[in-house]
């Protein structure tokens, strides 16, 4: 079969090629800007997927969802019987699903909540009146209503295996500019050669957005060598993480480890 047409090969690449010049041209795109790996046909695909989608959004206008979704027939939350809440939110999430819409959870969120978020907020949101096949619009319920507590959990979790980790600085991510400038979180990290955790576990996470400040407290259990020694300390015990919520985002200001068996003080700002 693939010496039927020996050329096909050549025009797919002279196409790919003339597809990329007219959108670094026409939409701005930049130079090597696609995966040298992906075969011609695929690139081919690609491209076109591209196009369709710049194509269609240069001339969309703004709508509401509700308008994308074709103005569908609903009931209020107040008008429905709680046993009618769980069938009706299917037939929404079906509606969105064939024009091309989805909303995802990150943490668990009733049905009642999502129902009246969907209908009295969700479909209020505008967006681009287009629809380019295979292309889907996502939202994302805690991208309106944070989850703060589970938000905590996870950067305290992160935070400390990275920090814990020698070939890892993803910790820095964590911390906010004023604690990324002071020393305490190197001095106690550089004074060691290696950690190996034992134990991580969130016990209590309390915060408070009107002075946009949390506390984290955990348990852990690691040892950590010193650097240039044989000398071995276990640190176990509770131990705490401070945040500041600033840009809609909580960063690590201050951590405090417990103290270790053999005397030495724990980490703190």
């Amino acid at each position: 079969m693939e010496n039927a047409n020996p050329n096909k090969k050549n025009d797919l690449h002279r196409e790919n090629e003339e597809l990329k010049k007219k959108l670094e041209e026409e939409f701005g795109a930049s130079k090597g800007w696609t995966n040298p790996d992906l075969s011609p046909e695929m690139e081919n695909e690609f491209l076109n997927h591209i196009m369709a989608f710049e194509n269609a959004w240069k001339d969309a206008k703004q709508i509401t969802l509700y308008e994308f979704l074709g103005k569908p027939a609903f009931r209020r939350i107040d008008e429905l019987q709680p046993d009618e809440i769980s069938t009706e939110l299917e037939r929404i999430y079906s509606l969105m699903l064939e024009h091309q819409v989805r909303l995802d959870t990150i943490c668990e969120v009733s049905d009642y909540e999502l129902y009246r978020f969907i209908t009295e907020e969700l479909f209020l949101e505008e967006k681009d009146d287009m629809r380019v096949p295979g292309m889907m619009s996502s939202y994302i319920y805690e991208e309106f209503y944070p989850n703060h507590e589970y938000d905590l959990n996870r950067h305290s979790e992160e935070f400390l295996n990275s920090y814990l980790d020698k070939t890892s600085e993803r910790y820095l991510h964590y911390l906010n500019s004023e604690a990324e400038k002071q020393q305490w979180h190197t001095h106690f990290r550089d004074t060691f050669s290696r950690f190996e955790l034992r134990k991580s576990e969130i016990i209590n996470v309390s915060f408070n957005l009107e002075t946009e400040m949390a506390q984290v407290d955990f348990e852990c259990d690691f040892t950590a060598q010193v650097e240039g020694s044989r000398d071995v300390f276990q640190f176990a015990g509770k131990g705490k993480i401070n945040f500041v919520y600033k840009w809609d985002y909580w960063t690590v200001d201050s951590v405090e480890f417990p103290k270790p068996h053999n005397g030495l003080s724990g980490i703190q700002n």
